[in-house]
């Protein structure tokens, strides 16, 4: 846990906008959380919690406390035969997770490589790309209940998941933290090439039976041929939803 006083947001969105924040913390746990939520100098602050700060642009600097997610860890919760239910935390990075996954030959969300953020934002707004979503793999996840400060389990039907929508973004929105989230991935992946532009690059490699990595590679160029990296020039990151 680290309490911060006067600053820069740069390095926390992927606008790189210099913003500042009054107060940034962060925590790597829930019993931390539960400390900078009772600290006396934070109360009656603004709160903002960020995760990768992609799709979030600072207008103006933030008068309150920004709470950085940075809950770790990747663990296996149990498996068989055919599946392997895998928990990760919060904090980590989206795309670390995914490429964690496909190097152990886990599938099921390969096609969602490269979008940024962080694995807690993933069922907050149920990202999805080239066929996939979160709630095709998705099996449960803990939050913080900011009221009565307990850590509460979610399964998916309680997750109320839409079109880059789910109860954290309605009813939930400031009431919980996404603590870690629990995956039921595939041990004999079947594959999503429908994808016209995945098929095309597929065929471009010559790949005519591919494996999770190859479609993992094969979503990597085309999103990096789309989106310039925010690294290098600041930007969304992606987009939220499809216009039409």
């Amino acid at each position: 846990m680290e309490i911060l006083h006067d600053a820069s947001l740069a390095p926390y969105n992927t606008f790189g906008i210099a913003a500042r924040a009054a107060v940034l913390a962060r925590f790597q746990s829930a019993a931390e959380l539960k400390a900078l939520l009772a600290a006396r100098e934070l109360q009656g602050m603004p709160r903002l919690v960020l995760g990768g700060g992609s799709n979030v642009l600072f207008i103006q600097d933030h008068p309150g406390v920004v709470l950085l997610n940075e809950v770790p860890g990747i663990d296996i919760v149990r498996e068989d035969a055919d599946h392997v239910w895998v928990r990760a935390g919060a904090g980590v990075v989206w795309h670390r997770f995914v490429e964690h996954c496909v190097a152990r030959g886990w599938g099921g969300i390969e096609n969602l490589s490269l979008i940024p953020g962080k694995v807690g934002a993933a069922p907050m707004q149920n990202i999805g790309a080239y066929g996939v979503e979160i709630k095709d793999t998705f099996h449960a996840l803990e939050a913080y209940s900011i009221a009565d400060g307990e850590v509460v389990t979610f399964d998916r039907e309680q997750c109320t998941f839409g079109y880059r929508e789910s109860f954290f973004k309605r009813t939930g929105k400031d009431l919980y933290v996404i603590l870690n989230v629990t995956f039921r991935l595939d041990k004999h992946p079947r594959l999503n090439t429908s994808y016209g532009m995945i098929q095309q690059e597929l065929e471009r490699r010559g790949i005519s039976s591919p494996g999770i990595a190859d479609v993992s590679e094969a979503v990597i160029t085309i999103r990096r041929s789309k989106l310039p990296d925010p690294a290098v020039l600041g930007n969304a990151g992606s987009f939220f939803k499809n216009p039409v």
